[in-house]
């Protein structure tokens, strides 16, 4: 069997709900971003964490054909800027690919990702862009057995995956007033969805966020989980601080509280919380390997999508395993077959403790899916159990939200 096609399909559609819920807290929005409301000689600086994000919901589904007819889909994490990934494996990774058989899934991995190691490739849109032929690489080796993802993986240890709701963002408003009433009405619809959990945007303001975490706690009570993410804002101090309350609040884990490059940073606010740190900032094994040795993270974060595809995102899995820390994979925002390829992997690790679910309405999730795949029962998503990813794509509605490309895109 061998590769005879490589395609990478841009996709975006319009967000349902008007702005993403990251854009919302940490992308600067005017209204209520950081920028508008951190302190002056504050670190770090607020410009440091203001990430980019799309209007809508864009991604790069990757598409590989071989000799016998079988067809792989696979997904390149692109919230932002779709064509660069789309890029990458076109005019990178696809004639590195052609003629291959899609069953060498490890070696080929290794190969597209030496393409570009000797320049210091190791994250991004390289990454992204193995993430989305690494998956649909597994779905072909599925489908060339009659067998899902996870059984080649070893196995499942189980078929259903407790996930968590994110995201509800903090708010920097008062009890009573409009935006703090928003919050609560959030972490509500969360729980009527049949949530167990939910994960709060914070790093606005300490203080804020604190009482935020606080308000929901009281509104949701004691057996609802909680968890936070304050996507890189503090420094170490602050983190500390904001740890200790988290902790007193029950909040499961504390994610991303400095900026991702602070190795020893997270390794200091690990030894002075009894909080567990989280990261979902964290890409191939050998990053989450610098934070594994010094202590710096109870719960590694990576997504299957931005860390290297279903080959690294187990790796890394195994990896924490080995220093006793659990894994919690990372998953925002993307199509249905972003979830299911990470569900996949889920299922194998016996190191699983929860999965991230974003709860919007998401209008590139089972809508492109010939049979919908992520219903949520009771706090848990079944992970499908057909050949490959075990879902069917409809490739019609992923070429009706495909983006022009050329000169005129």
């Amino acid at each position: 069997m061998r590769i005879v096609d490589v395609e990478a399909i841009a996709i975006s559609a319009p967000n349902p709900a008007g702005t993403y819920w990251g854009k919302a807290t940490w992308g600067g929005a005017a209204d209520r971003g950081p920028l508008a409301h951190w302190r002056p000689l504050r670190f770090p600086h607020p410009g440091r964490m203001r990430p980019s994000y799309a209007r809508g919901f864009e991604t790069t589904l990757v598409r590989l054909e071989t000799d016998t007819g079988l067809v792989g889909w696979g997904e390149a994490k692109a919230p932002v800027a779709p064509r660069v990934a789309k890029a990458v494996v076109d005019d990178l990774l696809r004639d590195l690919l052609l003629g291959a058989d899609p069953r060498r899934v490890e070696p080929l991995w290794e190969t597209l990702y030496a393409s570009m190691r000797l320049r210091g490739h190791a994250s991004g849109f390289l990454l992204e862009a193995i993430s989305g032929v690494d998956i649909a690489l597994w779905d072909l080796a599925g489908k060339a057995v009659g067998a899902p993802v996870h059984q080649l993986l070893g196995g499942a240890y189980r078929d259903r995956i407790p996930v968590y709701a994110s995201g509800v963002p903090a708010t920097l408003d008062p009890p009573g007033a409009p935006d703090h009433e928003r919050m609560l009405a959030a972490a509500s619809g969360a729980r009527e969805r049949g949530f167990h959990g939910l994960k709060m945007a914070i790093g606005l303001d300490p203080r804020a966020d604190v009482a935020s975490v606080a308000d929901v706690r009281a509104h949701l009570g004691e057996g609802f989980e909680l968890f936070a993410d304050a996507a890189g804002n503090y420094d170490v101090d602050t983190a500390v601080r904001v740890g200790r309350e988290l902790e007193r609040l029950g909040v499961g884990f504390f994610e991303a509280p400095l900026p991702h490059e602070f190795i020893d940073g997270y390794a200091e606010v690990a030894r002075a919380v009894a909080i567990p740190l989280a990261n979902d900032v964290i890409t191939q094994r050998f990053q989450v390997l610098d934070y594994l040795k010094r202590g710096a993270l109870q719960v590694v974060q990576p997504d299957v999508c931005r860390a290297g595809g279903i080959t690294e995102l187990r790796r890394i899995g195994v990896l924490a395993d080995a220093f006793g820390v659990a894994c919690t994979p990372h998953v925002s925002i993307g199509s249905a077959i972003h979830f299911v390829a990470s569900f996949h992997v889920a299922s194998a690790l016996p190191n699983l403790v929860r999965h991230e679910f974003w709860f919007g309405e998401n209008p590139l999730g089972d809508v492109l899916l010939k049979r919908p795949a992520l219903a949520l029962v009771d706090g848990a998503v079944a992970v499908p159990d057909g050949p490959g990813l075990g879902i069917e794509v409809d490739e019609a509605k992923v070429r009706a939200l495909a983006l022009p490309t050329g000169d005129g895109a």
